[in-house]
């Protein structure tokens, strides 16, 4: 969500001085913790501009290993995600997740569908030899 424009800010607060937060609350349809907030900021910071966002987080998976991991799926493209973090581990040091993996993997474009092993039964049925009837006429 995006952070309130620093005009509308600074009249809220501008307001509130003078009013009660839930009154300003009303007149300036946010909520009062909106209100609230803006007057911690200020004491806080001394200003009203919105903090800035945190950095996002590093991965847990670095870009060469994204590189090595789309080698080894070329190579072995019916390793399991298990087998994946085995071989992940096994080369750069590092434990990663079956759900990191599965994450990274959909991020980059693969998808994992399972292979059934058995035949459907429809096509089972279609193999037996038909019934052949022996008339007398």
């Amino acid at each position: 969500m995006n952070a309130h424009p620093i005009e509308l800010r600074r009249r809220i607060f501008n307001y509130n001085l003078s009013h009660s937060v839930r009154n300003t609350a009303k007149i300036f349809g946010v909520s009062p913790d909106t209100v609230q907030r803006l007057k911690q900021l200020f004491i806080e910071t001394g200003d009203l501009a919105p903090r800035p966002c945190p950095a996002e987080h590093a991965h847990a998976v670095s870009p060469e290993g994204e590189l090595y991991l789309q080698a080894l799926l070329v190579e072995q493209p019916d390793l399991s995600l298990a087998e994946l973090c085995e071989e992940y581990k096994r080369a750069y040091g590092v434990a990663v997740g079956t759900t990191t993996l599965h994450y990274l993997l959909q991020r980059l474009g693969y998808r994992r569908k399972k292979k059934h092993s058995t035949t459907p039964k429809k096509a089972a049925l279609r193999t037996r030899p038909k019934k052949t009837t022996i008339s007398t006429r």
